[in-house]
């Protein structure tokens, strides 16, 4: 680990895809978990559309589901009881998902220096504390800035709070990557650890597979 001097950073992680592989958990339970709610068989992929929306709350998310896949109108209020039973549904699978390895002791020493430390993530707050926990995870992060909020609602209200602050950002798709870079100076650290093979970042954005000494040396390579 290279000597950086990280002061006035605040640090932004997605819980998904940098810290665990949690999204695929909800990927693999959400066309049945829709079948059954909406008593019918999809039209149209569900999961296709989750992807699609990624980054959005998930009440929207569903909205869009049933219109499109079912071809039934909801409003978003029965898009936030959908999210609560779909979160219960998928609960015990995602809180078991293991840390990457490496993790714990990349964020313990991000700790270790003093910086403010959050998980920004689309999930409901209970559902990841309850993951991170089980992990070893609990006490590294002051907070977790989930939904029903936006990414960009929770960074703009975190900011406020941090005002002559730079961002020090994980994340493993466009949506963190577009909701922390609008602010200037973000370092963002750009993880692929599933192989997906596909570009998810601009050119140029250096993506990174493992917590080792290049994840230090990129952070550096952006100070």
């Amino acid at each position: 680990m290279k000597k950086l001097d990280l002061k006035n950073l605040i640090v932004l992680a997605d819980n998904d895809g940098t810290i665990r592989d949690t999204n695929s958990v909800k990927d693999a339970c959400l066309e049945g978990f829709c079948n059954t709610e909406f008593n019918s068989i999809a039209k149209v992929s569900p999961v296709a559309v989750h992807r699609r929306m990624h980054g959005l709350p998930m009440a929207d998310i569903f909205v869009q589901i049933a219109q499109e896949c079912y071809g039934y109108s909801i409003d978003i209020k029965d898009g936030l009881l959908l999210t609560d039973r779909l979160n219960e549904y998928i609960k015990p699978e995602y809180v078991a998902r293991p840390a990457y390895k490496g993790a714990y002791d990349f964020y313990k020493a991000l700790k270790d220096m003093g910086l403010p430390m959050f998980i920004l993530t689309g999930m409901e707050k209970d559902l990841v504390e309850a993951g991170l926990k089980k992990h070893g995870f609990g006490g590294i992060f002051d907070d977790i800035l989930g939904a029903p909020k936006t990414k960009e609602e929770n960074i703009a209200n975190l900011l406020k709070k941090y005002p002559q602050h730079r961002i020090l950002a994980m994340g493993d798709s466009m949506a963190e990557y577009k909701a922390t870079k609008a602010y200037q100076g973000t370092i963002f650290l750009a993880f692929d650890f599933e192989n997906r093979k596909q570009r998810v970042f601009p050119e140029g954005v250096n993506v990174l597979t493992a917590y080792d000494d290049a994840v230090w040396d990129e952070i550096a390579s952006q100070m």
